[in-house]
Order: C-alpha cells, then sequence, then structure tokens
C-alpha cells in the first residue's frame, strides 16, 4: 500500500503562527504570574517585638564579640578596616577579622586580631561561615556578632535588643525570610526560609557549639538557608526583632534603598516602604563612604532645653537624611 505524501492535508502557515503566538503568550503570562509573587515574606513564628519604652536592665554587661569578613574581591580593604576602626568597633569587647585576601592579610594582621582563611570561597557558603563560626569561639563569650565588609551595626541599640534573651540558651537572631514561589512546588523537599548572613547574625555562644555540629549532605550549601535548617534542626530559637511599631531591626539593605522616596526600582511595595525603625541595629551592602556617613550620624550630639546635651544613637536623623532626593553618598 503507497500513500500520495502530496494528496495529505497541508497545515496553514496562519496555523502555526497563531499557535505560537498562543503558545508565547501563555509562557509571557506564567512568567509574569511568578514575578509578581516572587516576594520574600516574614515568617510569623520568629518575629519577637522589643519594647523599647520599657526601662531595661543596663546593657554595660552585654558582653559582645564582632567578626568581620573581608572578602578577597573587596575594593580597597584598607579604607574598609580604617571606617571599622573608627566606627562601631570600639564599642565591641573584641574585634575579630577573617580574610582570604592574602596580600591584605599580610599587611594587616600585626595591627589587628587577623586570620588567613586559606580558601576561594566566601561566607556565602556553609562551610566558610561555619569555620569562621567555630574558630572565633573557641574563647566564649556571651554573643556573637558576625557580618562582613558591608555590614554596619549599631552597637548600643543591638545591646539593648540582647538584654532580653538569656546568653545561656541556643539562640540565633537575624533577618528571617521565606524566599517560597510558584515554582516551589517543583522542588518540595527544599527549603526556601533563610536568615539573611547580608544583615548580620548574632548567636549566643550556646547557639554556636550546636549549629558547629550541623554537617551533611542533605544541609543547604548556601549559608542563608543552611543556618536556617541548622537552627530548625538542632532546637537553636531564631528571632526577628521588630519594634513597637512593627519595623525590622535587622535589615541586609542600606537606608537609602529601604527608604527609596524616589526611586520605582528599589520599591516594589510603597504602602510597606519609606520607613526604617528608629532602634534599628544593621544595615547591609554599605560603601566605605556610606559607614562614614552613618558614623558621623551616630556621634552627633543633641542639646536639651536645659543646655546638656549628650551623645545618642540618631537613627531618625539618619532616616530623615536618607530620605531627601538630594542626598548621596
Amino acid at each position: 500500500m503507497s500513500i500520495n505524501i502530496f494528496k495529505s492535508r497541508i497545515r496553514s502557515p496562519k496555523l502555526d503562527i497563531l499557535t505560537h503566538l498562543v503558545f508565547g503568550c501563555a509562557i509571557g503570562y506564567l512568567i509574569g504570574i511568578v514575578i509578581l509573587f516572587d516576594e520574600d515574606y516574614d515568617i510569623s513564628k520568629h518575629i519577637h517585638l522589643v519594647e523599647h519604652e520599657k526601662p531595661t536592665q543596663k546593657t554595660d554587661s552585654v558582653n559582645l564579640r564582632c567578626v568581620i569578613i573581608i572578602h578577597k574581591a573587596t575594593h580597597k580593604p584598607e579604607k574598609i578596616i580604617s571606617a571599622f576602626d573608627d566606627g562601631y568597633t570600639k564599642l565591641c569587647q573584641e574585634t575579630i577579622y577573617f580574610t582570604n585576601n592574602q596580600k591584605f592579610f599580610d599587611k594587616f594582621q600585626k595591627n589587628y586580631t587577623m586570620y588567613f582563611v586559606d580558601s576561594n570561597l566566601n561566607h556565602f557558603y556553609w562551610s566558610f561561615y561555619q569555620y569562621v563560626m567555630e574558630f572565633s569561639s573557641k574563647v566564649p563569650s556571651q554573643w556573637t556578632f558576625i557580618g562582613d565588609d558591608q555590614t554596619y551595626l549599631i552597637v548600643p541599640n543591638l545591646r539593648n535588643v540582647l538584654t532580653g534573651f538569656d546568653s545561656d540558651k541556643p539562640v540565633v537572631l537575624g533577618k528571617v525570610r521565606d524566599t517560597s514561589n510558584l515554582f516551589s512546588w517543583l522542588f518540595p523537599l527544599s527549603n526556601f526560609k533563610k536568615i539573611s548572613v547580608r544583615g548580620g547574625v548574632v548567636l549566643s555562644n550556646s547557639a554556636i557549639d550546636r549549629l558547629s555540629a550541623c554537617k551533611g549532605f542533605f544541609f543547604a550549601r548556601a549559608s542563608d538557608y543552611a543556618l536556617y535548617d541548622c537552627s530548625e534542626e538542632y532546637d537553636v530559637q531564631i528571632v526577628d526583632p521588630f519594634d513597637e511599631d512593627a519595623l525590622r531591626l535587622f535589615n541586609d539593605l542600606p537606608p537609602k534603598q529601604i527608604i527609596a522616596p524616589d526611586s520605582k526600582l528599589f520599591r516594589s511595595r510603597p504602602t510597606i516602604g519609606e520607613k526604617c525603625s528608629d532602634h534599628v541595629v544593621s544595615f547591609g551592602q554599605l560603601s566605605e563612604k556610606d559607614m562614614r556617613v552613618l558614623e558621623y550620624g551616630m556621634s552627633l550630639k543633641v542639646f536639651g532645653r536645659g543646655g546638656l546635651c549628650c551623645l545618642v544613637a540618631t537613627v531618625p536623623l539618619i532616616c530623615s537624611i536618607a530620605r531627601s532626593p538630594d542626598f548621596r553618598i
């Protein structure tokens, strides 16, 4: 039996074009929906409201170790470490630097407590982050703050927050988010919850002891997600502090990007934006100049009616300055 191909039905080119057009529109619509719902969400069970109006115990009793990680690719790290030296590290009981930049380490190791990490990775990898966490805690401390060369810490505000927690219990404080989206249904066994290391993380010594044991193939390689996974697995309390106005205290963005009054690029949710807490603990992704401006704002003196003056944590002033469209760093 033979078939005459010339008598076969020939499809119309217009039909093919229409099919491709419909298929392309469907894919575009799906991508649009994913982008629309591609946002981070707070995790209510970890939110902890910090009361600042009530008198608290003296913060001088809070022992704080500051651990700072300097990237190999950091531009002009000598300026960064100078900004830290002039800034918040003066208020830490101990400051330890870790870097995988050999030249930088050789130049500054005599002037600072600094350790070289022979690795091509960075602290966004759990193995690197865990090593820094373990090594820095060989001598126990009540609380350990771990940040990088783009994180700015407001130490007085952090001390006020820490007075409400028991340092003998395993606790980790930071910005906690759920990054689940529509694609999460394709990977139901994967974790999409994280503790952002860009905004800095504070750990009690007992928390570090427990998290040091978190090693294995089934844990995430990314520090953000592994830190959340391990804390859940090893019964470490996860805390995402907010103030009385429901504003976050740990931020992994700079003030300008949080407020963004005239920028549609940074403002994804206008009804929630335009505010930063008066009691903010940290900002992330800052340049050396950003840190200098913040430090200047923190050192301003406020004069009262009686003619007296005192140094205050002028975060409201910093946020007001950043709100101005003429603000440039």
